[in-house]
This record gives C-alpha cells, sequence and structure tokens, in this order.
C-alpha cells in the first residue's frame, strides 16, 4: 500500500513538472525577461531590481558574452557570479533606453533581439560615452528558468 501511495505522489509530481512546463508562455517570458532585464540597466536601477532579474535565473546559470565570457559551463554558483559582475555596474548608466524588435521561441529556447540605447561615464577619463547596440539574446531554459544566457551586440 505504502509503495502504491508513493507510487501515485512521485507520477503527481512528474505530471506537475511537465504541466508547468507545458504551459510556459514563451512570448510572456520572455517579454518579461526583457522589461526586468531593462529595469537593471535604468540609472535608477536598484538591488530590487537586480534580483527581480536574478529570481528569472537558475542558480547554476552560465553566461556567454562574447569577447568576455566565452564559456557556457553552468557553474554551482552562477547566479552568484551575474550578482557580483552586475552590482559593481548598477545604476552606472546615466541613460537607458531599449526597443524590442523581436521574439523567437523554440523547444525550452528563446531568443530576444532588441536594440539599446546608453549613455554612461567613462570611469578613467570622466567622459559621456554613448552606445547603440543591436543585441540578441539566445535563453536556454530548464525547469521554466533561464539556465544558459547567449548574449550577441555589435557596437
Amino acid at each position: 500500500m505504502k509503495t502504491l501511495i508513493y507510487m501515485s505522489i512521485l507520477t503527481s509530481l512528474a505530471f506537475t513538472q511537465v504541466h508547468a512546463q507545458d504551459t510556459l508562455n514563451p512570448e510572456s517570458f520572455a517579454n518579461s525577461y526583457f522589461e526586468t532585464w531593462n529595469k537593471t540597466q535604468s540609472p535608477t536601477a536598484t538591488i530590487n531590481d537586480l534580483e527581480n532579474f536574478l529570481a528569472l535565473l537558475t542558480d547554476d546559470v552560465a553566461l556567454i558574452h562574447p569577447p568576455y565570457d566565452m564559456t557556457d559551463t553552468r557553474e554551482p554558483n552562477g547566479k552568484a557570479i551575474i550578482r557580483k559582475g552586475m552590482t559593481r555596474w548598477l545604476g552606472a548608466n546615466t541613460s537607458y533606453t531599449a526597443k524590442l524588435i523581436e521574439i523567437t521561441y523554440g523547444y525550452e529556447t528563446i531568443v530576444i533581439k532588441y536594440q539599446a540605447e546608453m549613455t554612461y561615464e567613462d570611469e578613467t577619463t570622466g567622459e559621456e560615452k554613448r552606445i547603440v547596440r543591436n543585441n540578441l539574446e539566445v535563453l536556454e531554459l530548464d525547469e521554466g528558468k533561464v539556465a544558459i544566457i547567449r548574449k550577441y551586440g555589435k557596437y
């Protein structure tokens, strides 16, 4: 009897997990990711904005951002590494806008194409610099969260 109850619970949990993945709306998730990311780039970005973004990621998330980050190995402390890196730049932009161009998706993958424009003060020279960049982000999902981020941008 215990075995039957145990099997029933496992089957229910497995169904719930599969059902949760099946009901993920990729378009909605992509828009949420895009909006949450943009808040972290705002001149008024807060730790709360950063934590909201990080909540979309797995703990072992990998970030590939050529030419800076080139490995797609998921590390147990991937989210902590991203938190540390992003905290350093939080609120560093003096202006930031982004325009969503396109969302494409497939199995456990979402691609977001957007254009971002930002200004910031150069740490060394003190000069204000402006960047306009076309970006392509490929998000690989695992259980409804981002497990791998591939950021491609052309300045």
